[in-house]
């Protein structure tokens, strides 16, 4: 890469400080790192062979080394906090105090008041912040301040935004000797305390040199003017991609005022302008062209999350959901053993009753018996107990390494540059928390979580090195660093200057008398005129992008801007429009092969086969024939279809019991109470086993429930006709055109009288419950039809719906031959056996379209169908588009 000519002259520049002995200093990390590369490759471009490593550090670092300088000399013995540890002391006050709950979570006050005394620091103003308390919050953070400064003069602590105003005394006093000369490059914005340190350097003979970031070339220099935030940012990211290509070396800083929300939209856009080779989904975006500033808070990582949610099962129990996350994930346990998890989620956990909407490791451990990899991974993590002992910080992080690697985290497939990093940046935060020790207080083990999910939480995720083509950063961000072109998005009034505001937690005379940020216009405005020349400095080429509108109105160039004086272009005549590719011709290919055929009649599924081919061919034929079925929910307590099992195996022991309606109008009521008490317990009982007391709580309440539905119930069982049960929960097959299906009858009764005959029973304990579903070349619900085909002519006198629930909805619903067979509102009566033709055509039609593979997506109603529909991941059709006529599509085009 050929070095520009201001980046050779700022080389030389470096190289004669250095050979002065001059101590060189940029004002941020990301600005340090940059000069130390830009130093490097100008001497590789001049042909060295090697050199000397160029010491630059940023500002505070070097502060932080004269720290560790004056502790190795014993001139210092107070601990200089960390974020980490000052936290900490703010939380611990806060929490004390009686004025916390009105404001806030001690969390949440105490990352505020960090930065109320940073900024005060700043300004030094922290002896003045009592005095100027005017407002109930000032005069609390003043009260809090108080107690900050105190704890830290008796356990001789230093926070970091006192390091600069310690140095300053330091050198004043002469224990700290000053270096000879300190240059500056790239400073541009200093706080009071910062310039107080500097005048006492120069005081102290110390020669402080200053030098600005400046592009001695001016290629282009503009303003683009966008219809809408969308052609804004994709005019951007093409003028960026144009730029890069034409210079493949070169560095574009994209300057966004405030990056909040708008970073996932960002990264969509780079990817999709700059490498849309990197759209799949299980692309490694690692090493993107662009890079962001900061990373996203490490908590938010699905490696970090997975880690976090792991110690918090460790010491109770977690939510099924997350559970599920844990068991599917790739950062523990086996590769090879994801399958099996998977499994193990799917058909053991989703199918096994659990009353609480969450587990703990034992009984997951007790669940996976028959999966031996789920257990393996299980077994030395449900031995771990946290118990309630006291430990230090540091133990208790070293506890949490030990549970992830029983837990083989972070997994044994190899890690993504990116998660590399951030297995890294998880070190360090499990060190930070053990720093928390400084205090000599033992915690116990939920205290130290909460510490350590702080931290996590606080820590961003490494984005690696500068190098990549395309830097992402906020105008503060970009100080110090020089670039080959800006690109300035969102450059009007409303977004720069960036709004600043008074922080509440300071007095506001205190804040305007110091002329903090916020309490003044003119000096934002003359803040961002500064940051705005330093951005025009920076780079030979400055673009500055803004929308003319946006979802809340017109939009205004930001005067800071405007007052430049720069040409303005429209986005769309910034480049020659993108060169679109040629149309690719579509081929049909008629879709005439026939499905191969079933391998035999005999089809599991029973008559949902017919109810989904009824509803959908491709239904059915992806779920019985593809196997595609969705997973069922994981959802706290009994659903609709575990309490109708209570039901049905409660009248399953019930009727086996009594045996007809004689038997049970012979019965005194309290026999009845207690043997349908019986039979409920052993429902229950047999399937589900409670562990708690809230466990039998719950188990009881649903007891008493359909103890008080039933007893209802039984009563409208003795408003039929005569009958006696001849078969509880039968299982059978039915033959129906080329298939042959299985399926379990809940009830059959026969009709005590002269003709005798059979009723078949289907118990509903929801709102579907009706015959008319019956009905129809496409039966919503062929269930009942398809156990009539089971009858002999003559034979069958009534199907019926049992529908059992409270109030107005218990009824008995379908058909009957004869009136006085089942006591229906509007008592009715049809030819079961011409029916029952009818039904065998119908089903036998439905049969032979399944087992023929008839699968055209058509759906019975796709409002319904399509709405409820688990294959739509396999279809793939816009169920709209099957109800579009040809005239629909004329009419359409005509408008």
């Amino acid at each position: 890469m050929q070095e520009s000519p201001q980046r050779n002259s700022l080389s030389v520049t470096i190289s004669e400080a250095l050979a002065r002995g001059a101590t060189i200093l940029a004002p941020n990390e990301r600005a340090a790192v940059d000069l130390r590369a830009r130093f490097d490759r100008t001497q590789s471009a001049a042909g060295l062979a090697s050199w000397e490593p160029v010491q630059i550090r940023s500002w505070n670092a070097w502060l932080e080394s004269l720290w560790s300088a004056l502790v190795n000399q014993g001139e210092e013995l107070r601990l200089l906090l960390n974020p980490a540890q000052e936290h900490t002391l703010w939380r611990e006050i806060i929490a004390s105090s009686t004025a916390a709950p009105s404001l806030g979570s001690p969390d949440s006050l105490a990352e505020l008041a960090q930065t109320a005394w940073r900024l005060a620091a700043g300004y030094e103003a922290t002896a003045d912040l009592r005095r100027f308390a005017v407002t109930h919050d000032s005069k609390t953070f003043a009260s809090w301040a108080t107690a900050f400064a105190k704890r830290c003069e008796r356990g001789q602590f230093l926070s970091s935004a006192e390091l600069p105003a310690a140095i300053r005394d330091h050198i004043a006093d002469g224990s700290l000797a000053p270096p000879t000369e300190l240059l500056l490059i790239g400073f541009d914005d200093d706080t009071p305390v910062r310039t107080s340190l500097l005048i006492t350097l120069e005081t102290r003979g110390c020669d402080i040199p200053r030098v600005d970031i400046d592009s001695e070339s001016i290629d282009l220099r503009t303003i683009v003017r966008a219809t809408n935030p969308h052609e804004e940012l994709l005019s951007a990211a093409r003028w960026i991609r144009h730029f890069i290509e034409g210079s493949p070396q070169s560095r574009v800083a994209l300057i966004v005022p405030t990056l909040g929300d708008e970073r996932p939209e960002l990264e969509v856009t780079l990817r999709n302008i700059l490498t849309p080779e990197l759209q799949s989904i299980d692309t490694d975006l690692s090493s993107t062209p662009y890079s962001f500033s900061t990373g996203s808070p490490l908590a938010e990582t699905s490696m970090i999350a997975t880690a976090l949610d792991l110690i918090r099962w460790i010491a109770g129990p977690l939510p099924l959901d997350r559970v599920t996350t844990l068991l599917l994930s790739p950062y523990i346990g086996g590769f090879e053993d994801l399958e099996a998890r998977a499994a193990f989620d799917a058909f053991t956990l989703r199918r096994t009753p659990l009353l609480r909407p969450e587990i703990d490791i034992a009984r997951l451990h007790r669940l996976a018996e028959k999966s031996p990899p789920v257990a393996k991974l299980l077994a030395p993590l449900s031995a771990r107990r946290p118990g309630d002992t006291l430990r230090s910080h540091a133990d208790w992080m070293e506890f949490v390494r030990d549970t992830l690697r029983d837990a083989n985290f972070p997994g044994d497939r190899p890690l993504t540059a990116q998660e590399f990093r951030d297995a890294r940046t998880w070190d360090h935060a499990l060190d930070a928390v053990a720093t928390l020790d400084f205090a000599g207080v033992r915690v116990d083990f939920h205290t130290a979580l909460e510490a350590l999910t702080r931290q996590a939480r606080a820590a961003a995720t490494s984005q690696g090195t500068n190098d990549a083509s395309v830097q992402i950063m906020t105008p503060a961000e970009a100080a110090g660093s020089g670039f080959d072109a800006v690109v300035f998005l969102h450059a009007t009034d409303a977004d720069w200057p960036a709004p600043a505001r008074a922080n509440p937690l300071l007095g506001w005379p205190l804040q305007y008398d110091r002329r903090m940020p916020g309490t003044s216009l003119a000096d934002t405005a003359a803040r961002a005129e500064q940051a705005t020349a330093r951005l025009m400095a920076s780079a030979p080429n400055v673009l500055f992008f803004y929308a003319e509108e946006d979802e809340s109105g017109p939009q205004r160039l930001s005067p800071t801007i405007a007052n430049l004086g720069l040409p303005d272009v429209a986005a769309a005549e910034l480049l020659p429009p993108m060169e679109t590719e040629p149309a690719i011709a579509v081929e049909a290919i008629p879709d005439t092969e026939p499905l191969p055929p079933l391998p035999s009649g005999d089809v599991v599924g029973g008559a949902r086969v017919l109810q989904q081919q009824a509803a959908c061919g491709f239904l059915a034929f992806s779920e019985f024939r593809l196997r595609s079925r969705p997973l069922n929910d994981i959802a706290a307590g009994l659903d609709a279809l575990e309490s109708g099992n209570f039901l049905h195996r409660t009248m399953q022991a019930f009727w086996k019991a009594v045996g007809s309606q004689a038997a049970l109008r012979q019965m005194d009521p309290a026999a009845r109470e207690a043997l349908l008490i019986s039979c409920i317990a052993s429902a229950v009982d047999n399937r589900i086993v409670p562990e708690t007391d809230w466990d039998n709580a719950y188990l009881q309440l649903q007891k008493d429930r359909l103890l008080s539905l039933l007893r209802y119930w039984l009563n409208a069982e003795l408003e039929r006709g005569p009958f006696t049960v001849l078969a509880l929960e039968a299982d059978t097959m039915v033959s129906v055109g080329p298939l042959t299906l299985s399926v379990r009858m809940d009830r059959i009764d026969r009709v005590d009288g002269p003709d005798n005959g059979f009723i078949y029973v289907d118990y509903k304990t929801g709102f579907s419950a009706n015959p008319g579903s019956w009905e129809g070349p496409r039966p919503d619900d062929p269930q009942l039809p398809l156990y009539a085909l089971l009858s002999e002519p003559g034979e069958l006198k009534g199907l019926a719906f049992a529908k059992v629930r409270p109030g107005k909805g218990m009824a008995w619903l379908g058909y009957q031959a004869e009136t006085g067979i089942l006591p229906m509102k509007k008592p009715t009566t049809v030819d079961l056996d011409i029916l029952i033709d009818e039904w065998r055509h119908t089903l036998t039609t439905l049969a032979e379209d399944f087992a023929n593979g008839r699968a055209t997506v058509s759906p019975k109603d796709f409002a319904v169908n399509c709405a409820r529909c688990t294959q739509r991941l396999l279809c793939r059709v816009n169920p709209e588009l099957l109800f579009i006529t040809p005239d629909d599509e004329v009419g359409d085009e005509a408008e």
